[in-house]
């Protein structure tokens, strides 16, 4: 395909299109240019490419050389209306990567200004991200649930979380500009099954029992094979065979990169959420922790986690009778941890019931557990 083209006719060699295709790319970027619109040749392309148009481009240099147009390789079809995204994203420069600008469409196209975005799989955050750019974009109150279980949460999912709630723009580490929004937000890290085997404390049989079982060699099987885990692992931690006197201080033991380690257990949420609380109010008054909410069941709670070697049960019930009226009500249930008389302190009128939240904490954390 040798022909005459701005003014270069070639002894060897040849064009890359035939004529024809030629001239027609030469009068594309002559209508470009003549337009003088503020787009970007790609940005030109990209346009006309989403209204069905695939346009060449070919256009002589100020240094004679002859250029061929090659279309933007960071956009892919998607659709036939999502030309204009990118494939993957690269703030967090992380292998799997979303782009942003794709979930934040797809977040923007199907919900609502007070939507919830659930990521089963979040990898870097580029769903939270994106929720926290539409929310900034039209001071929407949108909600994000992102969960994980590779290691680069701590690495790379909640720093970044972090920085684009600070800034949207970052560049080497720092942010590029001061536009902050409001944000709260909490992660909780879930026991594993490795965790809970790798908690299970063995309590072995007293001196008697052992004896006993020595002399029957029947029972001795039958209990191995029958009751020995289940009994003898019953006090263990991470089967909530330990009593809640701290409710502050409950840990299980966990092996981490080869050594054990205790982790601190969030018994007061861990409970909430077992319930299906809606909380409303959370406030911790002269040591006891007081939570009121409603439950799965739209009963009206009031919870009550104290630590027992510091209030007994007479203190709790002065604790409720200088602060009851704090708590208005009306109550159905109120739960406190540890043994207690609460209900002896109700007043004329009300009929909520007393529960101790160790019994029930139990039932909700291993119902349907055989």
């Amino acid at each position: 395909m040798r022909y005459p083209l701005f003014g270069q006719h070639p002894q060897s060699g040849q064009w890359r299109w035939e004529s024809e295709r030629t001239l027609i790319a030469i009068r594309n970027y002559e209508n470009y240019m003549s337009k003088e619109i503020s787009k970007t040749l790609d940005e030109w392309y990209v346009e006309n490419l989403q209204a069905g148009i695939n346009l060449d481009f070919v256009r002589c240099n100020d240094d004679g050389v002859v250029q061929y147009y090659i279309p933007p390789q960071s956009h892919k079809l998607l659709s036939d209306n999502w030309l204009d995204i990118p494939a993957s994203g690269t703030f967090a420069e992380f292998s799997t990567e979303k782009s942003i600008a794709l979930i934040q469409r797809i977040i923007a196209w199907n919900t609502h200004e007070y939507g919830i975005t659930l990521d089963f799989f979040a990898g870097s955050g580029t769903t939270g991200h994106a929720v926290v750019n539409l929310n900034r974009e039209d001071g929407g109150r949108r909600r994000y649930l992102l969960v994980e279980i590779g290691r680069h949460f701590d690495t790379v999912l909640l720093p970044r979380m972090k920085k684009i709630v600070h800034s949207p723009d970052w560049k080497d580490g720092k942010p590029l500009s001061r536009q902050g929004i409001s944000q709260a937000f909490r992660y909780l890290r879930l026991e594993s099954y490795e965790d809970t085997l790798d908690s299970l404390e063995l309590a072995p049989p007293s001196q008697g029992q052992t004896e006993l079982l020595a002399a029957n060699p029947a029972l001795a099987e039958d209990y191995r094979l029958r009751y020995a885990l289940g009994v003898e692992t019953a006090a263990s931690a991470s089967l909530l065979g330990s009593h809640f006197n701290d409710p502050f201080a409950y840990t299980l033991t966990m092996l981490r990169d080869g050594a054990r380690r205790a982790a601190v257990v969030d018994l007061p949420e861990t409970f909430n959420f077992l319930l299906g609380l809606r909380p409303v109010s959370r406030r911790r008054i002269e040591g006891v922790l007081a939570i009121e909410g409603s439950d799965a069941e739209g009963r009206h709670c009031l919870i009550l986690w104290r630590n027992l070697d510091e209030t007994d049960n007479a203190a709790l019930e002065a604790w409720l009778a200088r602060h009851r009226s704090r708590f208005p009500g009306p109550f159905d249930v109120v739960y406190a941890n540890g043994d207690h008389t609460l209900e002896a302190t109700r007043q004329p009128g009300e009929t909520w019931t007393a529960v101790a939240i160790e019994p029930r904490f139990r039932e909700l954390m291993f119902e349907g557990a055989e």
